[in-house]
């Protein structure tokens, strides 16, 4: 149950009398547990009133009941009590006690009581009036009470969903997305609300791949704040992922609107123009990223792969060495330098590039594409067959990658010059007709 309301009661001093049968009157509801009254005369011997009333009491009550007489309505203390109550928001009740201009005061806009705006003093008998102002506040406290319990509530509630939306962020940090995904479902299913418990939810689902799900959560926190930036980056990071660089785009773009200082908005949105072929404009985005996010080594890395598109390759190897700088565990980021090297015919240094992607990543299928293309240009046969035996230990064919770029051992004769062995040449030839998927 909520706690009683606290209620203050505004009176002239010569209407005393009225206001101690008003509260008298309000006996069966202060012993309910719906109302704590307090009036001036609480106060005891010492106190200094203007601090007990304007700084204390006053503040901090529920409900003002304002005992409306010719007095009051002159009493320049209860007309101070009114305003500090409307100035901190707190409900006014007027109640009439006896005739006066109160209808042409600005309390006339207020719900009043008795009904009718007949004062009490003209009841007959008078307990009838009060028993009729009683009515009207018991309905006005009640339904405050049912209010405050619900508000309490949801509070309540809305408190719970964020413990349990920051333990889904602990399980999400630990990789455990499974139960990061119950839990930001809990989370959920406290505080439907919650937006970032969906956008996080949708983290979870996209590490899963299940793509479809993931785009739902994202649309779904977006609905519930069209304000949140992360939202719309992480369902652009889905479309980026799907090709669908357009849409991607859209949703960087608008990522960005909501919040300008996100620097992995515009390096993402970067890498989708560069993947789109619109290097400038990728360039130009990094270079925000890396502005707001100066180690920020994945736009360092992005950059580079735009100068690469544009031929720039020394560039893209300054960019490339950049964000190793930043993350030398950056394996992407190393293959791509070993690419460059390669566009630029320094094809050992490629390798070295390639060989640390490797290492860092055992599993990296572009790795191993390109240092076995570097091993047949240098006619390194032996490398080759090696990393093809390794890469397909990691479920990685290195001659998908190799028909990718060459189509046939012909055509890469053809264009190379380099005539393979007879037996590799058999080797990459059967593999191409087993394994008509591509990279």
């Amino acid at each position: 149950m909520n706690k009683p309301l606290k209620v203050f009661i505004t009176y002239a001093r010569t209407d005393k009398e009225a206001k101690d049968k008003l509260i008298k009157s309000l006996a069966v509801m202060k012993r309910s547990g719906l109302i704590d009254i307090w009036h001036d005369t609480e106060m005891l011997g010492g106190d200094r009133w203007q601090q007990e009333i304007f700084s204390k009491h006053l503040p901090t009550s529920d409900l003002l009941l304002y005992l409306i007489s010719i007095e009051s309505l002159a009493s320049e203390n209860c007309y101070k009590e009114f305003e500090i109550a409307k100035k901190k928001k707190i409900k006014v009740i007027p109640i009439i006690f006896s005739d006066c201009d109160w209808e042409n005061d600005q309390l006339s806009d207020l719900q009043s009581f008795p009904d009718n705006f007949k004062p009490i003093n003209e009841w007959t008998p008078e307990s009838k009036g009060w028993k009729n102002v009683v009515a009207g506040i018991r309905k006005t406290v009640e339904q405050m009470l049912s209010h405050s319990e619900h508000a309490s509530d949801a509070s309540m509630r809305k408190e719970e969903a964020e413990v349990v939306f920051q333990h889904g962020n602990f399980l999400l940090k630990l990789g455990k997305m499974d139960m990061a995904i119950e839990t930001y479902s809990e989370a959920i299913r406290l505080n439907p609300r919650h937006a970032s418990a969906y956008n996080n939810r949708g983290v979870a689902y996209n590490s899963k791949r299940e793509h479809g799900r993931a785009i739902e959560d994202y649309a779904k926190a977006i609905e519930c704040n069209p304000e949140l930036a992360n939202a719309y980056n992480n369902r652009g990071n889905v479309h980026r992922g799907s090709g669908e660089h357009d849409c991607a785009i859209e949703d960087y773009t608008k990522a960005i609107e909501c919040n300008p200082e996100l620097a992995g908005a515009y390096n993402d949105r970067g890498a989708a123009y560069a993947e789109n072929g619109e290097f400038d404009c990728a360039i130009e985005d990094c270079n925000r990223a890396i502005e707001l996010a100066p180690e920020l080594a994945c736009a360092y890395n992005n950059r580079g792969a735009a100068y690469d598109g544009k031929g720039e390759h020394d560039l893209a190897i300054k960019n490339y060495t950049m964000a190793i700088k930043h993350q030398p565990d950056h394996a992407s980021a190393y293959n791509n330098r070993g690419a460059a090297y390669a566009d630029k015919g320094e094809l050992n240094s490629a390798i070295v590039n390639f060989t640390k992607a490797i290492e860092l990543d055992p599993d990296y299928a572009k790795a191993y594409r390109n240092r076995g293309i570097m091993w047949l240009y240098l006619q390194r046969w032996e490398n080759f067959i090696s990393d093809l035996s390794a890469a397909r230990d990691v479920d990685i064919d290195i001659a998908i990658g190799f028909r990718n770029i060459f189509g046939s051992v012909a055509n890469f004769e053809r264009i190379t010059g380099i005539r393979l062995p007879t037996d590799l040449a058999a080797m990459l030839t059967q593999q191409l007709k087993e394994t008509p998927e591509s990279l």
